[in-house]
This record gives C-alpha cells, structure tokens and sequence, in this order.
C-alpha cells in the first residue's frame, strides 16, 4: 500500500459513473439489447470495436440512448460535490476521466452543478484500462503520475492508475468489497474518505 499526504502537489481524478454518480446502469440489460454473448464476455466498448459497420451504428445508437437516459436520471453520491471542493481548497488538481461519452458525461456535470477543468471522455483516445488515459491529463496538467490519485469504482480505473503509475483509490459504496480490490492503494465507501488521505 502506498500512502503518504499528497496536499497541495497533487492532482485527483475521478471516474464518473458509480464513482461521483451511484451507480446506474444496468449493463447486462445494456448488453442484452445490443446482442452480445454471454461467452466469451468482453466489455461493450471493446466489442463495439471489432463489430462491422452496420452493426457497430446500431450498438453505439443503443448504448448513446442508455448514456442519456442515465445522465438525465443519476444521482450523484452526496458527498461529491463537497468533496470536490473540499479537495481544489486544498490545492489539488482535479479531473474527470471516464469511458462514457462526452455528451452524456456534459450533461451530468451540468445537472448536478460540477465542473472539471479537464474532461477525458471516450472520444479523446484510448480509454481506461490503459494507461494512456491517465498520462494524457497529467500531461494536460503537468503533474507527474506519481503524485496523481486516480478513483473509480472498477478494475479497469484501477489498471490504467497503476499502469500509469499514479496511486489508485477503489470507490464501492455501499456494494460488496470486490476480489480486485487487492490491486488499490486504498479502498473507501464514501467519497469523504478521501479528504482523510488527501487533505
């Protein structure tokens, strides 16, 4: 585990869905509608990739439609906003990074009052689990991976963290620990965890 106070040198980025929203999406039905098997099990996205183009038009108008009905309809965690705030007082750098699309991920910001000064959405370049993601926006930001904190509340935020070399910060509220929670720096429930490790 690494620690250490990271206050006023730092940057935090955050993953959206299920990390500053609860969570919302019911991917299985998500995938259910788009056709993809059970076995062998890929993520939509990545499916999405190796479709031809007729039938990648219609996955992605099907995903787009679940994208906006969950940005018109989540509620984000109720610490969120303060925690974000609480977080720039301090002097930290924040971001958003997520595998969602622009649109959606705009909309939810909009909603609920919150803004990032960088943005990282799926339609930016390679998306989470890889690492370049993450170093995009630290260079965006110039700071180093290894005084970012990336958050999410997947293995794949986790992979593109540690990949990055940044520390890694597992959100699962108020779900069952996962059996990847082992490859975190830190697990937390709540958001406001975070002012503890950070502030």
């Amino acid at each position: 585990m690494q620690g250490g106070n990271g206050r006023g040198d730092a940057a935090v980025f955050f993953d959206m869905d299920g990390t500053l929203t609860k969570p919302c999406f019911d991917f299985d039905a998500i995938r259910r509608e788009i056709g993809l098997p059970k076995e062998p099990w890929m993520p939509i996205l990545e499916a999405l990739e190796l479709m031809p183009a007729d039938e990648r038009r219609r996955a992605e108008a099907i995903l787009l439609r679940h994208e906006a009905e969950a940005a018109e309809t989540c509620d984000l965690w109720e610490d969120a906003v303060e925690v974000v705030s609480r977080l720039r007082g301090a002097g930290l750098r924040t971001a958003l990074l997520t595998r969602n699309s622009r649109q959606s991920a705009e909309r939810v910001l909009a909603r609920h009052g919150l803004s990032f000064p960088i943005v990282h959405t799926r339609e930016d370049g390679p998306i989470k689990p890889a690492p370049d993601p993450v170093l995009a926006v630290c260079r965006q930001l110039d700071v180093p991976p290894a005084k970012t904190w990336v958050v999410g509340d997947y293995l794949f935020d986790l992979q593109s963290g540690n990949a990055a070399g940044a520390r890694t910060v597992l959100m699962i509220g108020d779900a069952p620990r996962p059996v990847y929670a082992d490859q975190a720096d830190f697990v937390i429930r709540r958001l406001s965890e975070l002012l503890g490790l950070l502030c």
